[in-house]
């Protein structure tokens, strides 16, 4: 058999660093930080290729540990959209790569180089109210245009690739479906001592609801909060609500709302946690709800059946794929919906799967399997 030559790989970097990603990774800075890390481990070679940040008053360079190349990506995808042809970049760009692959939304015309582009989803088409609405109509025909020049588009679902197709344009023949993959350090359990420690510094009680996610409209907060305060007081007597993620986009009412609520210590938002206190939280929750309407994967419904967690989801193409069987869906529109299956959750314990049903089945997506079929879309397009 003859082994497979490892691959030169250029790799967008803007999204994992912190002086272009607000001194945290996002979702998209987390695929981009795992996929870098199993393509190493799969002999594979990356390079980051950033553009310059702007930084107070001056433009810096992302601080990588290897070898890289800063461009000025942004201008460059501009120049690519205005002009008709292929923009040739300085030739040690290129030089050496196999493969370029765009995971932040930035695809440059390469005059040699292959070049592969991850699209999550196509919320900012599909749904526009969800979006900051500067520049909407001129940062949409960008992302358009930006997207078509790729070589190959990997979905991260097949509900996404449909939505590619149908506010991309992107023929479907050019698309590829590559599901995301879950970190071990999910599965890993922490020290009951460390697990301790974190709910005593947040004032939070075993057992609570979970919802991990940035606030921003489209993940449907505002109903879970209000299916919270419909529970009846023995619920919520019993259970607390906590909300894991950073403050996004066009939800100011809602962090006052949840400002206001902060006093009674029923309603905990914790605007950040580090992936070890992350864990614990995980650990000590009692059910995970995920309302959100719309997702490209839903990668936190995985870490929290990873963890165990019984979990409660929209019903989305997305969210399924990824789930299974191993979810309770509801219809999130509806809050009495929501409240309803915590209750009967709260009341019963009746849930989707075992807990090591819902262990098992995160299981099978890891980012090894990711890279494995990332590295068959980056050998198709170098063939």
């Amino acid at each position: 058999m003859t082994p497979v030559k490892p691959l030169v790989v250029g790799l967008s970097s803007n999204v994992l660093e912190p002086a272009g990603a607000a001194a945290r990774v996002d979702g998209i800075g987390t695929y981009t930080r795992e996929l870098e890390r199993a393509l190493a481990r799969g002999g594979h070679t990356v390079i980051r290729v950033g553009a310059p940040v702007r930084r107070g008053l001056r433009f810096v360079r992302p601080r990588i540990a290897s070898r890289s190349f800063a461009l000025p990506l942004p201008a460059m995808v501009a120049a690519g959209v205005v002009l008709p042809w292929r923009v040739p970049l300085a030739p040690f760009t290129e030089r050496g790569l196999d493969v370029y692959h765009a995971t932040d939304y930035l695809v440059p015309r390469l005059a040699r180089t292959p070049v592969v582009a991850t699209v999550y989803d196509a919320i900012p088409l599909a749904h526009p109210e969800w979006v900051n609405a500067r520049l909407r109509p001129l940062k949409n025909w960008l992302l358009r245009e930006s997207v078509a020049r790729a070589d190959v588009v990997i979905a991260i679902s097949r509900a996404a690739s449909v939505e590619l197709i149908e506010h991309y344009g992107v023929a479907e023949a050019r698309i590829r479906v590559v599901p995301l993959g879950v970190h071990e350090r999910w599965f890993a359990a922490c020290d009951d001592e460390f697990v301790d420690a974190v709910l005593a510094r947040h004032r939070l009680r075993r057992g609570f609801i979970l919802h991990v996610g940035t606030l921003q409209p489209r993940k449907n907060l505002d109903a879970l909060v209000s299916a919270y305060e419909a529970l009846p007081p023995r619920v919520r007597n019993a259970r607390q609500l906590v909300l894991v993620g950073k403050y996004g986009w066009r939800a100011e009412a809602l962090r006052e709302r949840l400002l206001r609520l902060a006093p009674g210590g029923r309603v905990v938002w914790l605007d950040y946690a580090d992936d070890d206190a992350l864990r614990a939280i995980y650990q000590a929750a009692g059910v995970f709800v995920f309302p959100s309407l719309a997702e490209g994967f839903g990668l936190p419904v995985l870490e929290a059946l990873a963890a165990g967690l019984p979990v409660i989801a929209n019903d989305l193409g997305a969210l399924r794929e990824a789930a299974g069987d191993m979810a309770v869906w509801v219809d999130a529109r509806r809050v009495d919906a929501i409240a309803t299956h915590i209750e009967k959750w709260h009341e019963t314990r009746d849930v989707a799967a075992s807990r090591s049903a819902r262990r098992a089945h995160a299981a099978k997506f890891t980012w090894e399997a990711c890279v494995r079929k990332t590295s068959d879309v980056y050998r198709e397009v170098i063939d």
